[in-house]
């Protein structure tokens, strides 16, 4: 499909391109150290040499180093630790590796590339997770000497019962994490501490494993790898692969009434629909569930109208049924598919036999995701375009007309050990699955959080050690994708359609909501909150829901802060109770509020951490109660601040929640406040509050670039604002972020 017609479905949109040019490899001899079976191997797959990052890491994996590898997508980090894997195994029969992947998908991916690569059973590779049949996994435990998984399997499947894995863990010998920059906040906490738990028990059994971790490019792959393994890695991040000339292509929102103006989602299925017809393999990622589902129906009704066939086209996400996913992986890379919509679920090192063009439905929440999924499109050296279609929001819109910060150094990838409900529910998994020492409890740092444990009873302090004073292992409650735990289950009649955690269940499955799954548009008709179950009908409206949420802060205490003459900066400990009390009906096309509709209300509070900026009444002139210009200017900066923060902190805009006060009840003057959603904080806006400086600078260079003269939605407005973005103030804004960063010595 070529450019002509990518801008004929788009109009007359502003476009920003940046070509990123071929680069030639960087090649080595394969190691000497290499046993000439391997070698052979590699052979037969036409591997005759490697590059330069990949020898440079068997090189530190011999010298017994933990490895951090930092190269861009496509450049063969798996042979990074397949290859030390394999000569481990082969030099050491008796001797286990365990390969870690966040999805599902990818471990099949992996195993059909080790699969391709050892001829015969010399090493017995096998996938073990909740897919794998119950009649097999005693003799994978047994006689597997690569085993390929995910962390939720080591955490429920593996650890409770390591009396089972009593051979594999004497043995092991490799821990491959791969794809490490997903493990970031209350998914990584989670991780981090699945890990602690596996070394601590390799250790009992005498073991202690090397730790071979691969990421995409992310600002802190030391300090991530640190608090992921509790180790120091050596860094690998100089990459000798090839690359082919790629084209990334941005477009901006279009500066229309929202009435008047096509969706996002409607674009995406039309350049979607184009593509599979003229043969052009594409991918395109949404960032929601919702987005993915949306795309797929707008697309199938684009091919039905040009004849084109539906079954060219599918869906990925998370939510479907292991059947579901497995036959949707098979049609993929069997070549069967033309098309897919998928969340983030497919941007992952999966080999998808290559795709011409992928579609970025919107800035996916950090550049780090952008890269990969970009990156998607024309991997081993072939040309690729990436084209990402900005949504009606002022970060998009931001990064559209600042294209060179999508491709420059990514954010951090912040992995929430420290977060004290994951760690409650941690330390409590590894006291079932091991008493506790003193010794451990100091070198983790929790002697505190196991004390508090304690005294009330959910361990037990005998003979110097902390017993689980149960039988019944806890990490069947745990779920390690967030910090909660709880989720609902969706039912259409006898028909699953997956489950959804408590918290954005409230916002996206109460009574009304439309929900789609696989292209097909469901309403729910009851929800039981004891049950945890959602019962929902087949729809055919013509719109979508948005829950209308609110958020009431109290502060609990001050952590740390910094107080200038105009402001005051500080962390704060907070309980915030969210209210959801009703929703929005929004068309389809061309997405314009057809009615707001009222809802029983449901809150949920939770103790976290916030960011809170005060500013002094004289910081500003005009800043004082009753003038509106004032009030309009304090709603702003909450807008604009909670929009830039995942620049800085390198999360998802929807990990955040903001509030604001034009006279906060504790201390009587204007206040915003950016906080963790997850419950304990997940050290995203202790991030922001590192780099306050580069918050405050990003903050007025979104507002300020912006062309408009009273704001609009693509500077100060929001989709998540509770007031309808009513009374807002751009002039007012600039000078309270001027001062601010004037205040700070900027």
């Amino acid at each position: 499909m070529d450019h002509l017609r990518i801008a004929q479905l788009l109009g007359s949109r502003g476009v920003h391109q940046i070509e990123l040019p071929a680069k030639e490899g960087e090649y080595a001899d394969l190691p000497t150290q290499l046993s000439p079976k391997l070698i052979e191997w590699l052979g037969r797959a036409g591997i005759g040499n490697l590059y330069s990052h990949q020898a440079e890491s068997f090189t530190q994996f011999s010298a017994k180093n933990d490895l951090m590898i930092l190269t861009g997508t496509g450049s063969g980090k798996s042979l990074c630790y397949t290859i030390p894997a394999l000569e481990t195994c082969l030099s050491e029969p008796a001797a286990r590796c365990l390969f870690l992947f966040p999805t599902k998908a990818l471990a099949q991916d992996q195993l059909g590339k080790l699969a391709h690569l050892i001829p015969g059973d010399e090493i017995l590779c096998s996938t073990y997770d909740g897919d794998t049949a119950k009649s097999n996994r005693s003799a994978i435990r047994k006689q597997a000497n690569i085993v390929l998984t995910n962390p939720d399997m080591v955490h429920i499947g593996m650890l409770p019962g390591h009396e089972n894995w009593v051979r594999f863990l004497k043995n092991l010998r490799l821990i491959v994490v791969d794809e490490a920059h997903i493990y970031r906040g209350a998914f990584g906490g989670h991780v981090g501490w699945i890990l602690r738990r596996l070394l601590r028990l390799c250790q009992w059994h005498g073991a202690n494993p090397q730790i071979i971790a691969s990421s995409a490019t992310i600002s802190n792959p030391v300090q991530h790898f640190e608090a992921l393994t509790g180790r120091a890695p050596k860094l690998i991040s100089a990459d000798g692969a090839p690359q082919g000339a790629k084209q990334i292509i941005v477009v901006e929102a279009p500066d229309l009434e929202a009435d008047s103006a096509p969706s996002p989602n409607f674009e995406s299925a039309q350049l979607l629909a184009e593509a599979v017809s003229h043969h052009v393999k594409t991918m395109v990622f949404c960032r929601s569930r919702n987005g993915v589902e949306l795309v797929l129906r707008m697309t199938r009704q684009e091919l039905e109208k040009s004849n084109g066939n539906t079954h060219w086209i599918d869906a990925y996400r998370g939510g479907y049924t292991p059947s579901e996913r497995r036959g949707i992986e098979r049609r993929l890379f069997s070549g069967d598919l033309r098309g897919l919509a998928t969340t983030n679920a497919m941007e992952l090192g999966v080999d998808v036999g290559g795709l011409d063009m992928v579609i970025l439905n919107g800035y996916p929440g950090s550049r780090a995701s952008f890269l990969q999924q970009s990156g998607r499109a024309g991997r081993a050296g072939r040309e690729g375009l990436a084209l990402m279609i900005a949504h009606a929001d002022p970060l998009e819109q931001f990064l559209a007309r600042r294209i060179n910060l999508l491709v420059g150094e990514s954010e951090p990838s912040i992995a929430s050990v420290r977060n004290p409900v994951i760690q409650a529910k941690q330390l409590r998994c590894a006291a079932y699955e091991r008493a506790i020492s003193t010794t451990e409890a100091r070198e983790w740092g929790v002697e505190r959080e196991i004390e508090e444990l304690a005294d009330s009873g959910e361990l037990v302090h005998s003979a110097g050690m902390w017993f689980y004073p149960s039988h019944k292992a806890p990490a069947g409650d745990v779920n390690i994708r967030n910090a909660d735990g709880e989720s609902v289950q969706l039912w259409a009649g006898e028909l699953s359609l997956g489950e959804m955690e408590r918290w954005r269940a409230m916002q996206n499955a109460h009574v009304g909501a439309v929900y789609l799954h696989r292209g097909e548009t469901y309403q729910v008709h009851a929800i039981d909150w004891n049950q945890r179950r959602a019962e929902l009908g087949n729809f055919e409206g013509d719109y979508y829901t948005l829950a209308s949420v609110q958020s009431v802060i109290e502060s609990q205490a001050n952590l740390r802060g910094i107080k200038t003459d105009r402001f005051e900066a500080s962390l704060e400990a907070v309980s915030v109770t969210t209210l959801v009390t009703g929703f929005k009906k929004v068309a389809l096309k061309g997405g314009s509020i057809l009615s707001e509709e009222p809802l029983d209300p449901q809150s949920r509070t939770i103790d976290t951490v916030a960011l809170r900026i005060s500013l002094a009444w004289d910081s500003v002139p005009g800043l004082e109660i009753g003038n509106e210009p004032a009030t309009g200017g304090i709603h702003a900066l909450e807008h604009v601040l909670g929009a830039v923060l995942p620049l800085v902190a390198g999360c998802d805009r929807r990990d955040i929640g903001t509030a604001w006060y034009m006279v906060a009840p504790d201390k009587l003057e204007p206040s915003v406040f950016l906080y963790d959603l997850a419950p304990g904080g997940l050290g995203l806006v202790e991030q922001g509050f590192q780099d306050l400086t580069l918050l405050l600078a990003r903050a007025y260079e979104l507002v300020s670039s912006c062309n408009c003269v009273d704001g609009c939605p693509l500077c100060i407005m929001s989709t998540l604002c509770v007031c309808s973005n009513e009374n807002l103030d751009k002039p007012m804004v600039l000078a309270i972020l001027q001062a601010l960063s004037l205040s700070l010595g900027q």
